[in-house]
């Protein structure tokens, strides 16, 4: 290695999350103990114990194995460059508050667009066929919050979180979308042009995965934790039972995030993709795990938490959207960042 690489940086947790056996978890750890690589790779087993586990050892103690990953790491940074994209440490300054306190925060992000200010999130989310219902109220929602300032967080997906990007632009509010791939694509490739609006308009594009990785299905359901962990709540606008928005309720809910649900009426209410958001508004937590099959940690959960009441707050008419202003109001002056360190049971922590 060239110089003296900070472990805190995000080379320096790019090379460490690089090692063989060494996850997220562990390179924080390593990071909040040594301050270089070097300083890592010269470590004594004895200082590495009760930090790593035994197999991590042995894969930072191989010959050059450090060196290596740091090599790779500064690929990717210089990658990144090119394409535009900063790549932000867990430690540094920029990093989303609200991302920080999670146990599955991802130890680096990469970044397009400005990103300080960003207290103030609601994430939009739902189906990527909405009806009628689920266009008319995902426009409605977003406007009232783009007129109280708050910044709409979504994952630029065909459907809901279209709408809900595009009413922020052209009501020249900020909006972030959090992809689920490197960002020198956006995914679907038919929103190019919208992402190009929200970086214009003081927004921002996020990803935890560097310049090449595609938006694979896995990397879908792990995007929807930091949709839901940098928000004060998630509003879901229209799903059905089993739709993937559905991960992002159980991520808002094990952050012990706030959650709205719209209602529809009439037969508005009868739509396939209305029974998800109706089940969020109507069926207690037991109930609700029931119809999701819902397993573990989650289960528990449901059926604790939300033993006699819905998991979601009822917005069942626009008279309601006055009480969710406040409510959210409420809850960004409690302090509700210091409070929201509940991860997911799937991320690995290693």
């Amino acid at each position: 290695m060239s110089g003296f690489v900070q472990t805190r940086s995000s080379r320096g947790l790019l090379a460490l999350t690089g090692l063989r056996q060494v996850g997220p978890a562990t390179a924080e750890r390593l990071a909040n103990r040594f301050a270089t690589l070097e300083e890592v790779a010269e470590a004594p087993v004895s200082q590495l114990q009760g930090v790593a586990t035994a197999a991590a050892i042995e894969s930072i103690r191989q010959r050059g194995s450090i060196t290596e990953s740091s090599r790779r790491a500064e690929a990717v940074l210089e990658a990144s460059e090119r394409h535009g994209v900063r790549v932000l440490s867990v430690f540094d300054e920029d990093y989303p508050k609200a991302l920080q306190r999670l146990t599955d925060r991802p130890p680096v992000l990469y970044v397009k667009g400005r990103l300080r200010d960003v207290e103030r999130c609601v994430a939009c989310i739902g189906t990527r066929e909405p009806s009628e219902f689920g266009e008319k109220v995902t426009d409605r929602i977003v406007g009232q919050l783009v007129e109280a300032r708050w910044i709409i967080v979504s994952g630029l997906a065909t459907g809901v979180d279209t709408i809900a990007h595009r009413g922020a632009v052209s009501r020249r509010g900020r909006t972030i979308a959090i992809l689920a791939g490197g960002l020198e694509k956006v995914y679907p490739a038919h929103n190019a042009k919208l992402a190009e609006e929200i970086l214009a308009d003081g927004g921002a594009l996020i990803s935890e995965h560097p310049i090449g990785v595609p938006s694979a299905p896995r990397n879908l359901v792990q995007r929807d934790r930091l949709q839901s962990g940098m928000s004060v709540a998630t509003i879901v606008m229209q799903t059905d039972i089993k739709g993937g928005s559905m991960h992002t309720v159980r991520y808002t809910l094990s952050q012990d995030r706030l959650l709205f649900a719209p209602v529809p009426q009439g037969r508005h209410a009868e739509h396939p993709k209305s029974q998800g958001i109706l089940a969020l508004a109507r069926l207690t937590g037991p109930e609700l795990a029931k119809a999701l099959g819902a397993e573990g940690p989650y289960e528990r959960l449901l059926v604790t938490k939300y033993a006699r009441r819905p998991v979601a707050i009822p917005l069942a008419s626009r008279d309601d959207y006055s009480s969710m202003l406040a409510t959210l109001e409420r809850r960004l002056a409690e302090g509700w960042q210091s409070e929201s360190t509940g991860g997911s049971e799937q991320t690995s922590m290693l």
